[in-house]
């Protein structure tokens, strides 16, 4: 399963100009709703919240990745974020977030929303690829970017 093939240019928001979570958190989602991703009728946006709530998607290093499993959903989507300026988010480290990636996904298929959650984990563990992300100008960029790190072979990945 490669996340990159999920990336819709339509579904990347870059220079979010937000002040707190929940104003990204509602950007990503109305773009996966735009994208036709998500049903504009399901509670996707409240799900996240109520998820971040239970604990922070803050994986550090400047990372978050804010999810939530929807009942009446089939399979995954997902957008990629990042503020103009980087949001606190509760991390480990302390560090506030500027990388977001927001996935939606099938409340009844679990070890989906795992795999892919681990996939954006060891892709955002990767210094050169956080830095790509924070100078992408466009959403080209960002899709490439993470297509090109998903298809080099595990022994070249830097991380």
């Amino acid at each position: 399963m490669e996340t990159w093939k999920q990336l819709d240019e339509h579904s990347i928001r870059l220079d979010i100009n937000a002040r707190n979570k929940a104003k990204i958190f509602s950007v990503l989602v109305d773009a996966l709703i735009d994208s036709g991703q998500v049903d504009p009728e399901l509670p996707a946006l409240e799900e996240v919240i109520r998820r971040e709530e239970v604990l922070s998607t803050a994986v550090g290093n400047g990372v978050a990745l804010p999810h939530a499993r929807l009942d009446n959903y089939k399979g995954f989507a997902l957008a990629f974020g990042r503020p103009v300026k980087p949001v606190d988010m509760g991390a480990v480290d302390g560090r506030p977030a500027d990388l977001f990636f927001l996935l939606i996904a099938d409340r009844h298929d679990p070890s989906s929303i795992v795999r892919i959650l681990g996939r954006l984990a060891r892709l955002c563990d990767d210094e050169e690829v956080r830095q790509g992300l924070r100078g992408a100008k466009t959403p080209a960029e960002v899709i490439d970017l993470v297509r090109a790190y998903e298809t080099k072979p595990a022994a070249a990945r830097i991380s």
